[in-house]
């Protein structure tokens, strides 16, 4: 049996006695794109760095490719992309050295991937890496962690400060790297448009815990908000388990909960006689309501 490419399990991480990751456990199956998904400070930049061997969890296990990524020898690394949140690359160096630098130390390094990414984002290879823009240096960035043709890609805020062309590029990029080698790739990403465009699951991290983990169609398709008035009598005061965000009004519930569970809206409204509205939810939409708690 093939292992699970990107794993957390149970895995928790505090900083100066701050719990930043709480009992995370993630899996991302082979060959898929997942879009993790939080707000600042959620973890996710603490979670891709347990999963790239740059911290250890202080309790429960990251694994790629079912290896600690600490344990992982120098061949090992080979299968492991990963873009940080804030690259390390010396600010005097020229592109050309950072490109060679990553041939020397890749074997499996893609020598006509690399000058064709280069060419198509339009980086001169004489320019220091400090004279490039924000968006030309995280596009620097993408093709070091792309170049080798890793099995495994781990993409902190890959589209950040890039336009919107070259956000769509970067985008097609990772899925041509799919399509050719079955990479694995968790991206954590702002940009929502960017997730419900090349993601095939979604997570949702808040205060250090995932509130969801699942297809990003069955998400969508399954999370709605309702809205529940004319009570005939009182409000309501039972909290409903299937509920993610519930708030009372004077005379109404406003509920963002899953309708997939054996609890509806119209079994709901029948109980409380009352009446129900229910809305459809965009990912945006979803994502504010299970990260407002």
């Amino acid at each position: 049996m093939n292992p699970i490419p990107i794993q957390l399990q149970d895995a928790s991480r505090s900083f100066r006695g701050v719990p930043v990751i709480k009992n995370l456990t993630l899996n991302v199956q082979a060959g898929s794109i997942y879009g993790f998904l939080g707000r600042n400070a959620a973890g996710k930049t603490t979670a891709l760095r347990m999963l790239a061997g740059l911290i250890r969890p202080d309790s429960g296990t990251a694994r790629i490719l079912d290896i600690d990524p600490f344990s992982m020898g120098a061949a090992e690394r080979e299968w492991l992309g990963y873009l940080p949140e804030r690259l390390a690359i010396p600010p005097r160096s020229k592109v050309r050295a950072v490109l060679n630098l990553g041939r020397d130390l890749y074997p499996t390094w893609d020598a006509s991937l690399a000058e064709s990414l280069v060419g198509k984002y339009g980086l001169s290879v004489e320019k220091r890496f400090s004279t490039l823009s924000q968006g030309s240096q995280r596009i620097l960035g993408f093709i070091m962690a792309i170049a080798p043709r890793p099995k495994v890609l781990l993409l902190d805020e890959p589209a950040a400060n890039l336009d919107v062309i070259a956000r769509r590029e970067v985008l097609d990029d990772i899925l041509t790297l799919i399509r050719d080698c079955g990479c694995t790739v968790l991206m954590s990403t702002h940009i929502l448009g960017d997730v419900e465009r090349v993601a095939d699951q979604v997570g949702i991290l808040a205060n250090g815990a995932l509130r969801v983990s699942e297809p990003l169609d069955t998400l969508k398709d399954s999370i709605r908000q309702v809205r529940f008035f004319g009570f005939s009598g009182a409000l309501p005061t039972a909290g409903i388990p299937q509920s993610f965000r519930t708030v009372r009004g004077k005379d109404e519930i406003v509920m963002t909960l899953r309708t997939n569970s054996g609890v509806t809206p119209e079994s709901l409204a029948a109980r409380w006689s009352c009446r129900q509205e229910t809305r459809i939810l965009g990912l945006e939409d979803i994502f504010v309501e299970l990260s407002s708690n």
